[in-house]
């Protein structure tokens, strides 16, 4: 449709514009369709400023008394054996829920057998010699922060008691560290984050990191070699047999399967799957026709994100592979007659025959196939909600530190969601 703009290009990468800069989470309620972005902006604003504000002043004003009340020493005791006690329950029940979530709940049956076995050292709060050293390992590490919320002190309550709100405003302003009296404009650039799309101050800042991040992969793939790129997809074809390679699209409307996407430019593929009625040619011209919001651009961390497929245009992709599955068409019904359902990444989609089986070639593909540098799939797939999405999230090593960001939120994960 239009040949100019399809191909990946850092100017077409990250563009501000009415598409882009809606916020994923907060833009698709119909309250605010037809608007401009100006005008949906500042109708939520004034639909939520009273609200927002006067919640504010009420966290302020508690937060202000609970000052006052640990300047007392017959309060003081009391009300540190009260947040420790807290602090402790939470920790606890968010390692019970981390491991059910990114474990138990897992695709990869190897991390469900860790994530079971975690659960029984946890229930029974110890561990013994019949436990492997990376369970050990992350007993040892939750004891230690449960350890260290013994210690907890004034300073520690006061900032983790502290309103969100305040705690943005020291972080970038940390002289003003003891003021309460926040600008009226800053507060509300802080609230209409959550509004049906970014400002323009939050758009360049999504914009540089985006940016930033592209021009580390477009290195990374300039440091790929082409000949074992190749290799490796000789080989795929030699040991899976059923992929065919595509000469016409056409062909596989209406029909669901699994299908490589080969990008030969960048040295880079993406596996999926269609369940979609649209069949495998749909799938795909979705990936060339989606149009990436600049909140969803980073996945992660800037130092080793992974372009996402959807940021590349149909010239882009260069060879196709598929695993058709045309008997795997028929949605399956209820009792009532109408069609099931299932949780895929957090949005409700139609379970259509075998869809098992596509979920687990998925998963395994990604997860067997090719080398980790070699893949732009974000995460392992098959999945069934954004949980798993985030258990399996996968980045490249685009420079020095990008090891070191990734096991880093690999082990906080659950801020992600």
């Amino acid at each position: 449709m239009n040949p100019e703009n399809a191909k990946l290009t850092r100017e077409n990468y990250a563009e501000i514009n009415d598409v882009t800069r809606k916020n994923s989470f907060f833009s698709n309620k119909s309250y605010f369709k037809g608007l401009s972005v100006d005008e949906a902006n500042e109708k939520y604003w004034n639909t939520i400023k009273n609200i927002k504000l006067n919640e504010y002043k009420k966290e302020k004003l508690s937060y202000i008394n609970l000052i006052k009340e640990l300047n007392d020493s017959t309060q003081k005791e009391a009300l540190l054996k009260s947040f420790i006690r807290t602090e402790t329950i939470k920790r606890i029940n968010q390692e019970f829920e981390s491991n059910r979530m990114f474990y138990i709940e897992s695709q990869d049956p190897e991390k469900q057998l860790f994530g079971k076995k975690y659960e029984e050292v946890l229930k029974r709060d110890n561990i013994d010699d019949n436990c492997d050293d990376l369970i050990k390992e992350k007993f040892m590490q939750f004891k230690l922060d449960k350890e260290k919320i013994k210690y907890y002190d004034k300073n520690n309550l006061l900032w983790i008691r502290m309103p969100h709100i305040l705690k943005k405003w020291y972080k970038l302003n940390p002289k003003q560290n003891s003021s309460f009296d926040i600008p009226d404009d800053w507060l509300k650039e802080y609230f209409l984050k959550k509004a049906p799309y970014y400002t323009n101050t939050e758009c360049k800042i999504m914009q540089e990191r985006a940016l930033k991040n592209f021009d580390n992969n477009i290195k990374y793939f300039n440091s790929l070699n082409s000949k074992d790129f190749n290799t490796e997809i000789n080989n795929f074809l030699i040991n899976y047999p059923t992929f065919e390679v595509v000469d016409d699209l056409k062909k596989y409307a209406n029909i669901s399967g699994v299908y490589v996407m080969i990008l030969d430019e960048y040295k880079q593929l993406y596996i999926g799957i269609s369940r979609c009625k649209q069949g495998i040619k749909g799938r795909i011209q979705a990936h060339w026709q989606s149009i990436k919001p600049l909140d969803k651009l980073i996945w992660g961390s800037p130092e080793y994100s992974i372009l996402s497929i959807d940021s590349f245009r149909a010239y882009d992709t260069t060879r196709i592979l598929v695993e058709p599955h045309p008997e795997f068409g028929e949605m399956v019904l209820n009792e009532n007659g109408t069609p099931k359902k299932r949780n895929f990444l957090g949005i409700s989609c139609n379970v259509r025959n075998a869809d098992e089986y596509l979920a687990s070639k998925e998963f395994k593909l990604i997860k067997n196939a090719f080398s980790q540098k070699y893949l732009c799939n974000r995460c392992h797939g098959g999945g069934r909600s954004m949980e798993n999405a985030v258990a399996s999230l996968q980045g490249h090593e685009l420079c020095e530190e990008s090891k070191t960001q990734l096991e880093a939120t690999k082990k906080n994960l659950h801020k992600l969601l």
